[in-house]
């Protein structure tokens, strides 16, 4: 894909649940405020004080920028990635050592590079809800 750069740009605007632009090409790209932390923590405020800037999409306020290729990149749907992405504090290898499961064959999973099977699939899940009981256990 060709480098995207500010001078590509026909619109850019904020909705509800995401960062938008248009490319004077016609091409619509959208990036999900709740995968940025610091997005997600904004004021609609601060979220609307953005300008394209060179190769991205920057917000005064928040000191924060997105690159305008990831507008436009493809993006995976990993839910086992998305669950140690939105929350950092799980550490993957405790997870993995937990499961009994090889740390790099889990690493594979959470970055999108191996599918787990069905069982295995079940096995994750279920060991991220137990660990989800364990905790309101522990601050009930």
């Amino acid at each position: 894909m060709n480098e995207i750069s500010e001078k590509d740009v026909k619109k850019l605007w904020v909705e509800k649940d995401a960062v938008c632009v248009e490319l004077k090409d016609g091409r619509i790209g959208r990036e999900l405020i709740r995968d940025y932390e610091p997005l997600r923590k904004a004021t609609r405020k601060q979220l609307e004080n953005c300008r394209v800037d060179c190769d991205g999409v920057w917000f005064d306020d928040l000191d924060e920028g997105l690159e305008l290729s990831g507008f436009f990149s493809p993006k995976k749907t990993n839910p086992i990635g998305r669950v140690f992405w939105l929350f950092p504090e799980l550490n993957a290898s405790a997870f993995a050592r937990r499961l009994g499961i090889p740390q790099p064959l889990f690493a594979a999973y959470v970055n999108g590079t191996k599918k787990p099977s069905s069982a295995r699939k079940k096995l994750i899940d279920d060991e991220l809800r137990r660990i989800g009981r364990e905790l309101l256990k522990t601050v009930a």
